[in-house]
């Protein structure tokens, strides 16, 4: 058997695979995933519906998936089912820390839109300081920061979520 732990934007879950049988967050799935070429190209059966997706290795760890007009960036991981070892993994929207330092402005709040390269907050370290700008364009769904707050590096600052894609 197989375990993955799969991240698509906020949400986690864990899949397992095992003799042709899925499970996903425990729960049987009856579907199919049938390889249509050497590219990346797949068809996606369960029950009565199907589905063409074609799967992108980003980097080692992320899958570009794409169905009709659908993007979706997962962050796929081996699980080694021992519960109590889950690591955070990041994602397009995550703003962190990229050392350890002092939070001297915090500049937007939660729910705020907020467009690629916005600076989201100002960090001190080292006598320097930095405006921490956001990944994506999106809405802030977690602020885990707050003002003169020693942050160390690699802290989660901000979570935005990216804007729904119209065709």
């Amino acid at each position: 058997m197989a375990l993955y732990r799969v991240m698509i934007g906020t949400r986690e879950y864990r899949v397992e695979i095992a003799e042709g049988h899925l499970a996903v967050n425990g729960q049987q799935e009856q579907g199919l995933l049938l390889p249509l070429n050497e590219i990346g190209l797949y068809l996606l059966r369960w029950g009565e519906k199907a589905r063409e997706m074609q799967l992108r290795l980003q980097t080692p760890g992320t899958v570009e998936v794409l169905s009709g007009v659908r993007r979706v960036i997962a962050q796929v991981m081996k699980d080694s089912g021992q519960i109590g070892l889950k690591k955070q993994l990041p994602w397009e929207g995550d703003l962190t820390a990229p050392m350890p330092g002092l939070i001297i402005d915090v500049l937007a709040q939660l729910g705020d839109r907020v467009e690629k390269n916005q600076t989201l907050v100002i960090m001190e370290s080292m006598k320097m300081q930095m405006e921490l700008r956001a990944p994506i364009t999106g809405s802030i769904s977690k602020i885990n920061v707050s003002l003169k707050e020693y942050v160390e590096k690699d802290k989660l600052l901000f979570r935005i979520e990216p804007e729904e894609r119209t065709p």
